[in-house]
């Protein structure tokens, strides 16, 4: 039996900005370290939405996953106005220049779709169901899930939605753990003079990384991985 380490999420777990030339390395292989897994399966990906992370766990569990191996999964949450439903970098403004030529009819039944995919009542299920789904799953598989959010705060979830395998519902971002408490819904801002991310435009340097891999090691080591 193999202990197994799996993250899943956006550019946070993939390691954005982070400069592998030197060494630089995200929490996933930090955590691997601390932790002491026999394998590490990182699959962050740039942009990734929360429905994105329903295949990057198909993804594992097709081609890495065995019944005798003890997994656990750490699954970065990312603004829940991402889709994984358009294609990636698709702009939904109805004044970028290749739209120019649309008639107001067509120009208004985006607005209509932007207001109505993006309402609240929308978000909040489509994000409950993407996490309802990852927790089946990991049930199902016999996957340890732990969730938490980058940057975005969650504040409401569909009944059904087991927040007991959240940091805090959610309600707090890993990018609270570093001071970096505003953001715009896609990253964070006013960050310049931050240790944890200078000199990165958005995200965690590999001080930040430390932190939220030791933040993480302490959540999850006494629940599943303390020895005697």
């Amino acid at each position: 039996m193999q202990r197994v380490l799996l993250t899943l999420g956006g550019s946070w777990p993939q390691g954005g900005e982070l400069k592998g030339d030197l060494g630089q390395v995200p929490y996933g292989n930090l955590l691997r370290d601390q932790l002491e897994f026999d394998q590490f399966y990182n699959y962050g990906s740039p942009g990734a939405s929360n429905e994105d992370l329903l295949y990057q766990l198909q993804m594992f569990i097709k081609l890495h996953w065995n019944m005798l191996d003890n997994v656990t999964a750490i699954i970065d949450l990312t603004n829940p106005a991402r889709t994984a439903h358009l294609p990636k970098n698709t702009s939904l403004s109805v004044l970028t220049p290749e739209r120019k030529h649309w008639p107001d009819d067509a120009k208004q039944f985006v607005k209509d779709f932007v207001l109505h995919f993006h309402s609240e009542e929308h978000t909040i299920m489509r994000s409950s169901t993407a996490v309802t789904a990852l927790q089946t799953w990991c049930d199902y598989h016999n996957i340890k899930d732990y969730y938490f959010s980058d940057t975005v705060r969650y504040t409401s979830w569909l009944p059904g939605v087991d927040t007991s395998r959240m940091w805090k519902e959610c309600k707090e971002t890993a990018a609270d753990w570093l001071g970096a408490t505003n953001n715009n819904g896609e990253h964070v801002i006013d960050v310049k003079d931050n240790p944890y991310i200078k000199p990165n435009f958005a995200h965690p340097n590999q001080l930040g990384h430390q932190l939220i891999a030791d933040k993480l090691s302490a959540w999850i080591y006494p629940k599943d991985y303390k020895t005697s």
